[in-house]
């Protein structure tokens, strides 16, 4: 907490420095530049008449550059900044005019960044202010435009810091936000592509962190690890942006050539990406690349188009700003030059708007899937439901009251009676199977369930019961009576009344527990057919005590 407190107040304090510091002079850009492959000397280089006066941020491909200084407000400059970028050597010269020379050299080891993303080196002192500056880069690595290169008054921060400070942090958030969400969806959803654009987004905030100044302002660190997180942050994206593409795109719209291509540009972007991060430094191998991954893309757009695919019209709106300007680096990086004058605020730009375009992509199709799985989750209720119904009658039926039977126990629903219509054949064999089912269906109307009662159909004529409460047998046995009222007012063709023998098994209590359900339906049917032996119309009623029925405890009861 009071690092973070500290932290705002330094930020504060710098604005408050800011806004009462008077305008300081523009940086000084370079007169002229000078590009060669020949390792020359300053005093040969600064008589050669081979400097071009014209493009002057525009550098040379050759190993070595030149910058020239010389305009007459040079006194009132004191440092050489170039912004952070792979190079050799930088050394500064300067020269009085009197001929004598000093230098200043800089290598990639002897740089740290601070509160900005420049490197800054002293001009050395000739006792001269006003003698011209020289400044030599070696092997300076053009993956891209060309680094800015100037002269500075002053090593502090520039005028406005503190609010490009401000703007890259709200943008850096506004990735952060999708990234987060995008990470607990996948997690959520189990879907890739919901994985990779948290990762694309990852890929942007710390792109964003280490060319905008944020990840300098927040920790001082070598000029090597710096561009090290610069260029996989960079390659993050291109890499999760193939495994995005194929992941998102509907199955169908991408062939598995397409597919497999994309996967492996992607790979090949991360392969050459992490080699130019660390091993070699080839702006050519790694502008291939990049152009490979383009390349892929845009025929799987194509692809996808032809095929009707909703989802890439997302990534079409949403990538097609940032696939230009990759292209433009590039080409840039293959050495044909590009077509743009880009800075990364123009990328800052085309990342949000990706990653805004593309959320509401990834969001459509998220809710379209938890649609989808909500609607498969229904059918599959539905159908385990059907599976545990009697299609006729809607009662449960034998599998139902199977799998609900240890809760029915658990919740005190322990009296069992079977119940089986009278003489039900004779009812199919003279008024049709027809008529037997309406005599059915009238049976289970006259069971009606409640919430101490369940009733079941388990085949045929036969039903059971089961019922929890003191006067469960004496429910059962009302319900019972009904059905030969039920049968004649419904089913007016049987011109016969229509009776139940009943099986009744009461296991109240402590009794209950541990008691398969076949031993109480065997029990229960035991009564039911001594019933119909006795007679038919009547039931019979037993009580389990320790799981056995008591000797004096079977008793009969006839309509």
């Amino acid at each position: 907490m009071g690092s973070l407190l500290s932290r705002i107040g330094i930020l504060l304090s710098l604005a408050c420095a800011c806004l009462a510091a008077p305008a300081s002079a523009a940086p000084l850009a370079p007169d002229c530049i000078f590009s060669t492959s020949q390792d020359l000397s300053i005093e040969s280089v600064r008589t050669d008449p081979r400097w071009a006066c014209e493009q002057v941020n525009a550098l040379g491909a050759h190993r070595f550059n030149w910058l020239r200084f010389d305009d007459p407000r040079i006194a009132d400059f004191r440092y050489f900044a170039m912004e952070a970028r792979w190079f050799d050597s930088v050394t500064v010269y300067r020269i009085a005019s009197g001929g004598r020379i000093a230098s200043n050299r800089l290598v990639p080891d002897d740089v740290n960044l601070h509160n900005v993303n420049d490197m800054i080196l002293p001009l050395p002192d000739v006792g001269d202010p006003r003698a011209p500056v020289f400044v030599r880069v070696d092997n300076y690595a053009k993956f891209r435009d060309a680094p800015k290169m100037r002269l500075l008054e002053s090593a502090d921060a520039p005028a406005g810091f503190v609010d490009d400070l401000v703007f890259a942090a709200l943008l850096m958030g506004l990735v952060l936000a999708p990234c987060i969400l995008a990470a607990m969806l996948a997690f959520a959803l189990r879907q890739t592509f919901v994985a990779w654009y948290a990762v694309v987004c990852a890929g942007m905030a710390l792109t964003i962190a280490m060319t905008s100044g944020l990840a300098a302002s927040w920790f001082s660190g070598n000029l090597v690890v710096f561009l090290v997180f610069e260029r996989l942050g960079y390659v993050l994206i291109m890499f999760a942006s193939c495994q995005f593409a194929r992941d998102f795109i509907e199955r169908d719209a991408l062939s598995p050539a397409m597919r497999k291509a994309l996967r492996w540009s992607g790979i090949f972007i991360l392969v050459a990406g992490g080699l130019n991060a660390g091993i070699i430094q080839s702006p050519a191998l790694f502008g291939f690349a990049q152009l490979v991954v383009v390349t892929a893309l845009i025929a799987a757009f194509t692809q996808a188009l032809r095929r009707g695919s909703r989802w890439v019209r997302y990534q079409l709106v949403g990538w097609s700003f940032a696939m230009v300007l990759v292209t433009d680096i590039a080409l840039k990086g293959v050495g044909l030059g590009g077509f743009l004058e880009t800075n990364f605020l123009i990328v800052f730009y085309a990342m949000v708007w990706e990653i805004v375009v593309v959320a509401i992509g990834v969001t459509d199709r998220a809710l379209m899937l938890r649609s989808d799985r909500d609607r498969a989750r229904q059918l599959a209720a539905e159908m385990e439901n059907l599976a545990e119904r009697d299609p006729l009658t809607g009662l449960l039926n034998r599998r139902g009251i199977a799998n609900q039977y240890d809760s029915l126990m658990r919740r005190g629903f322990t009296t069992f009676a079977l119940i089986d219509l009278d003489h039900f054949k004779s009812i199919n064999d003279r008024f049709g199977h027809q008529i037997g089912d309406h005599a059915l269906i009238a049976t289970a109307s006259a069971l009606a369930p409640d919430e101490d009662t369940l009733a079941v159909r388990l085949g045929g004529e036969e039903f059971m019961l089961v019922l929890r409460g003191a006067d469960a047998t004496l429910r059962a046995e009302r319900r019972r009576r009904a059905i030969t009222a039920r049968i004649a007012d419904t089913v007016p063709q049987v011109d016969r009344p229509v009776t139940a023998s009943m099986g009744v098994v009461e296991a109240p209590g402590e009794d209950a527990a541990g008691l398969p359900f076949e031993v109480l339906y065997l029990r229960a049917d035991t009564l039911l057919y001594r019933a119909k032996n006795e007679g038919r119309n009547r039931y019979f009623r037993e009580l389990l005590v320790f799981g056995e029925p008591p000797a004096d405890d079977h008793q009969a009861f006839a309509a």
